[in-house]
Formats: structure tokens, sequence, C-alpha cells
């Protein structure tokens, strides 16, 4: 596979930025640590370069590799830092209007509106009316949003506007994270709404997951997986493998699943860690039966993987587990 003269001039400049933002202290938000982060969204959103092409260089250059992989550890890290600061002001001002420090908001609807569209394709539905819709293949009462952070807009936006009766574990492992967002979403959502926001301290790649965690996710229908949970692909794919095979309790039935991956594609998966929708299909468990006969099987049936929020690279991903 040929790289062209303009991929390697992408490539020097992703290691000059690595160079660059390594050497600043992220942790003080200075203009000159926005600047340079506001710098790379900008490399990352006017630049093309194929998945494939991306992917091919990325195999072949530790160099590159390294370097990608560190930024979007930084970058991943600028964001919840930035996210956490803003969090801290509005939970202390119940006046601050957090729309004033959250300008993506109408991004997060559009991305929610495309998920719900494709989940609805597949006769995945969210509950809105205390009374069950029999004409759903799957009526969805209980969502676990796995990373949801200090402040939980997806949670937020999908109760607000598709699942009023729908009840949301957000689940992060961040404790202070989570009792920010629990004090953010009463003051935005209205009470019969906020009651039904959860929040739970977990590390989700935990092996085990405490007990209450496990029956709270073998209950859920629908489980979202944030772009930041598992900052490479092969993290993602343990923490997808660990979900399922913790969620399954061999004493009660198996509760019809369906996965929300969100990923990225092309220089975007240098701000969102990647995960490649045919690796989902791919992951097995390994069981065995009465005769201790040691038997694989597969976790997942991957539905659909597209482009979502075009703006940002957005891939979001719909697998069933099996």
């Amino acid at each position: 596979m040929e790289v062209s003269t303009e991929d390697n001039i992408i490539r020097e400049r992703l290691i000059q930025l690595n160079n660059t933002l390594s050497q600043l202290n992220i942790t003080e938000h200075s203009p000159e640590v926005i600047r340079m982060f506001d710098e790379l969204v900008t490399f990352c959103s006017s630049n093309e370069i194929s998945s494939s092409i991306l992917n091919h260089m990325l195999e072949r250059d530790t160099d590159l590799a390294t370097a990608c992989e560190n930024l979007c550890r930084l970058f991943a890290f600028h964001g919840f830092s930035v996210e956490l600061k803003s969090a801290r002001i509005c939970a202390a001002d119940k006046n601050q209007n957090i729309n004033d420090y959250f300008k993506h908001r109408h991004s997060y609807e559009e991305l929610i509106q495309f998920e719900m569209n494709i989940l609805q394709e597949f006769g995945v539905h969210l509950a809105k009316s205390p009374t069950i819709n029999d004409e759903s293949d799957l009526l969805v009462t209980k969502v676990a949003f796995i990373g949801s952070g200090p402040i939980p807009t997806s949670s937020m936006i999908i109760l607000s506007d598709h699942g009023p009766f729908v009840d949301i574990y957000n689940i992060d492992m961040c404790e202070e994270a989570n009792q920010l967002a629990s004090v953010i979403s009463e003051q935005v959502l209205p009470p019969h709404l906020s009651k039904r926001m959860h929040f739970i301290t977990q590390d989700i790649s935990q092996n085990p997951l405490c007990d209450n965690v496990k029956s709270i996710l073998n209950q859920c229908q629908l489980i979202y997986l944030a772009a930041y949970v598992g900052m490479t692909e092969l993290e993602k794919l343990e923490i997808l493998r660990n979900i399922v095979n913790q969620s399954t309790d061999e004493f009660s039935p198996k509760t019809k699943q369906y996965f929300v991956i969100r990923t990225a594609e092309g220089l975007y998966q240098i701000l969102f860690p990647k995960v490649k929708a045919e690796k989902i299909a791919m992951l097995q468990a390994t069981t065995s039966d009465n005769n201790q006969q040691i038997k694989k099987k597969f976790l997942f049936q991957v539905k659909s993987a597209h482009l979502s929020l075009k703006e940002y690279g957005m891939v979001t991903i719909i697998a069933e587990s099996i």
C-alpha cells in the first residue's frame, strides 16, 4: 500500500503535535494548552486520510503509533478535566447555565437521534409511557451508560427526549464525576426525570464486578459504551467481553441486550479511540459443558456500523449480544 507525500506530512505533524503537548502541563488549562488542543482538533478535522492508509501506517510505524496513542490519551484527559472543572462550577452555583460550559449539546442531540433511528429499525424502542408496548420487538426500560462522566449529557438527552419512562444507570469509575453528575442532573431535569438517573462508581474493566453492578447490567436491555471507555482497541474489546461475561446470570433468564458503541474513523481516531466492527463480531468467550468439554462461543452479532456524526468522524456500532 503506497503512502503519499501528503500522508507523510500528516505523519510528521502528528508526531510534532505529540512532542509539543507532551511537554506541557495539560492540567493547568493555560491559553497555550487550550490553543494546542484546538490546533490538534483543527488538524484532524481539516486533513483527510483514508482509514486503510492510516491503519497501514500505524501498524508499520511504531513512532507514529506511539505518538497517536499518547495524543488520544492526552486529549481524553484534557477533555475530562475541562468537563470536571465546568461541572464543579455548575454544581456549586445553580444560577449557572450549563449550556454556557457545554457547547456541543446540539451535536449530541443529533448523534443520539441517529442512534435511536437505527435502534428502531431493529425493533428496539425506549419506553415512552408506563404501559407496555407489545408492538416492540424489544421495549427498553433500563439503560446502562458506561463512561457517563461529570456532565451526563447523553443520558439526560436520552431520558428527556426519547425515553422518559426509562431508568438510566450511569456507570463511571470516578466518584467525584458521579457526585457532580447527580447534582447537575437534578438541576437540569425535572424531578420526575432526575429520579430515573442512577449513578454507580465502578471500573467496568474490573474482574469480577461487584454483585450489584452485575445484577444491574443483567437487567439492562440497552448498554452504551462511551467513546473514551477503553483507550485502545484491545481495551475496548476486553471491556465488552467483560460486560457480557459478567452480566450473564446462570440462575436468571438472559435479557435480550443491544450495545451502542461509539468510536471514530480516519484522523478522528486520534481524538476518539477506534474499535473495528469486525473485531467486535469476532469476540469469543470460552465455556465448558457438563462433560467439561471446552467450547467457544461468539458474543456479539454486529447489526450496524455507520458514520453517525460526520463533523467529528464519529462512528456508531450497534451490536446484539448472542
